[in-house]
C-alpha cells in the first residue's frame, strides 16, 4: 500500500519540535511517535483520502472533515483548544480530526492502547467524559495504520 499524501495548507504554519514538546508539556502526556511525525511534517494537512468504512457497520462510511493542528487556540482547527476547554471527550483522548458532522477522531495517549485511534459518535457517546464504550469506534491500532487505511469511496461504497 503506497504512503497516503496530503494536501498542503499555507494557511497552517509548520510545526516545530518545540512547538510539539510546548504542547506535550501543556497536555501532560507526549504524543505517539507516528503523531509527533505528522504534526511536524503536515500539521494538520488534510490526507488526500478521506474516507473509511466504520467497523462493524455494513453501511456506514465516514470521512475526515477537517484535522487539527499546533496553531493558535483561537482557531477552530487548533489542538489546543482541547486543553483548554472540556469537549466532553474522556480523559487520556485527544481530538486529532472532526467529521463535519459533530464527532471526533481521537488519538489514545493511555498506557494501555497509546496510540490507538478512535471514532466518537455523538449521537450515541452524547461526550460523556465518563464514558470509554458507548458510541465508540476503534478504528486502527495506531496514527500511521488510519492515515494510510483513507480512501476515496464512491456514493455505493465503492473505491
Amino acid at each position: 500500500m503506497a504512503e497516503i499524501t496530503f494536501i498542503p495548507d499555507s494557511q497552517i504554519p509548520e510545526a516545530s519540535e518545540g512547538k510539539v514538546r510546548e504542547f506535550e508539556q501543556l497536555l501532560g502526556a507526549r504524543l505517539p511517535d507516528d503523531y509527533r511525525n505528522y504534526l511536524l511534517r503536515h500539521n494538520g494537512e488534510m490526507p488526500c483520502k478521506t474516507d473509511y468504512w466504520m467497523p462493524g457497520e455494513k453501511n456506514w462510511i465516514e470521512s475526515v472533515a477537517e484535522m487539527y493542528a499546533l496553531i493558535p487556540a483561537d482557531h477552530p482547527q487548533s489542538l489546543n483548544q482541547f486543553i483548554i476547554e472540556d469537549y466532553g471527550v474522556p480523559s487520556g483522548w485527544l481530538p486529532i480530526a472532526n467529521s463535519g458532522y459533530g464527532d471526533f477522531t481521537v488519538i489514545s495517549l493511555l498506557e494501555e492502547d497509546q496510540g490507538a485511534i478512535y471514532y466518537l459518535f455523538h449521537e450515541e457517546h452524547g461526550y460523556d467524559p465518563t464514558e470509554r464504550d458507548r458510541g465508540v469506534y476503534r478504528l486502527a491500532s495506531n496514527f500511521n495504520v488510519w492515515i494510510n487505511s483513507l480512501q476515496e469511496l464512491s456514493k455505493n461504497g465503492q473505491s
